[in-house]
């Protein structure tokens, strides 16, 4: 690749949200020829894996002194990153995005600034026949996550921007039908999973009660409603006399939920863990160690899952909820379960785990179809490719707008 000069607009550790994480992990995979400087918003601690990290406000005075030939915006769902959108819009560039949806986080920014019309204009942008209709709903303090899930609300981004990518095939086909015209790629996600010894991977087995008749679940990161993990215990409670199986519920867990109150002294009380948060190592064995991840996420912001790809990658099956951007990761790696009424979720729950539990030959053919589909598109190489191929486009296009 060509020698080329790139400016990152990314948060960065210490920040406590994933794309800080992705970003320490993706900059070593990068062509050695790209001059990266990267731009934040939060606390700078120095440079991040050999790369000089500076305020957003540093970014004029650097580009003046020696251009960037372009611009690179990590953007998720999340405060932490709108500080940069005016950017995204005033100088185009290639936009990752890492949630297609960012109603929730953009109309609590415009409702905290008390800018309606600014909302509205946004609005109007991706949106323009129920654009007012939305806004006055808003206005009159009736907005929140059942309303916004509906509509991204980063079409003006991406109309804005050069080239726009997201990690997921489907995601960017679907993101490409509300933003016609513009220029949207897919770069594939990986993150890495801890390396650990085998031996650990079955003391976890052997510490939480799995065997090869006794198959092991488990859930993993920062769990919370749109997790469903209260809907999978209330099934998973009616099946404990029918199959033998063992649940570890891994990472952080909404105290809100209740989650260990709804288990302890109920019918799942014997067969459920729950390991908090884990050394690095750990997690990666436990990764490896569960025959089946349960990655229930709706409502969604229309973003790949991070554990879901760590899944994949060590070629652990998940089950996940049936959705439009997931569409191309085959089954049986995934088992799929449609969204609805908690009923009818519940009921598409149960068939889907009675009949993983049920037949061994079902489980075997899971793990080695996500054991093929990871080794072949959720690896560091792809990423990297993605990325090259990514920033050339973006160099060779102009916005939409």
């Amino acid at each position: 690749m060509s020698a080329k000069r790139l400016a990152f607009f990314t948060p960065v550790p210490p920040a406590q949200t994933g794309i800080a994480t992705y970003v320490a992990n993706l900059l070593p995979l990068l062509p050695e020829q790209w001059e990266i400087e990267i731009f934040t918003e939060g606390t700078v601690e120095g440079p991040l894996v050999g790369r000089p990290v500076h305020q957003i406000n540093a970014w004029e005075e650097r580009n003046a002194a020696a251009p960037f030939n372009l611009n690179v915006y990590q953007v998720g769902n999340n405060a932490q990153h709108l500080s940069t959108l005016s950017l995204v819009t005033r100088h185009p560039g290639l936009l990752v995005l890492h949630d297609a949806v960012l109603h929730p986080a953009r109309a609590a920014a415009f409702l905290a600034n008390d800018d309606i019309a600014a909302y509205r204009q946004v609005l109007r942008s991706g949106v323009p026949e129920v654009a007012d209709a939305v806004a006055d709903v808003v206005a009159a303090g009736l907005g929140g996550p059942s309303l916004y899930w509906n509509f991204p609300l980063s079409e003006d981004l991406v109309k804005a921007s050069r080239h726009t990518v997201v990690h997921g095939e489907m995601l960017s086909r679907w993101l490409a039908a509300q933003v016609p015209g513009a220029t949207i790629g897919n770069i594939p996600l990986w993150l890495p999973v801890p390396e650990c010894d085998a031996a650990r991977v079955e003391e976890w087995r052997t510490e939480l009660g799995a065997g090869d008749d006794v198959p092991l679940l488990g859930t993993f990161g920062h769990l919370g409603t749109e997790h469903r993990v209260d809907l999978i215990l209330e099934t998973l409670g009616d099946l404990v006399a029918e199959f033998p199986f063992r649940l570890a519920i891994v990472g952080t867990v909404d105290p809100g939920l209740g989650l260990e109150a709804t288990v302890e002294g109920g019918p799942l009380a014997d067969c459920t863990t729950f390991t908090g948060r884990v050394g690095e190592e750990d997690f990666g064995a436990l990764l490896r160690a569960v025959d089946l991840g349960l990655n229930l996420r709706y409502p969604t912001a229309r973003a790949a899952s991070g554990p879901l790809m760590q899944l994949l990658s060590v070629g652990t099956p998940a089950l996940i909820h049936d959705l439009v951007h997931q569409r191309d990761i085959p089954e049986p790696a995934v088992l799929r379960v449609p969204t609805g009424s908690r009923k009818e979720e519940k009921a598409a729950l149960r068939a889907v785990l009675v009949d993983w539990l049920a037949s061994e030959e079902l489980r075997l053919r899971a793990a080695a179809a996500a054991k093929r589909w990871g080794a072949a598109h959720v690896t560091p190489e792809a990423l990297r490719a993605g990325y090259e191929v990514a920033v050339e486009q973006a160099l060779a296009a102009v916005p939409v707008a």
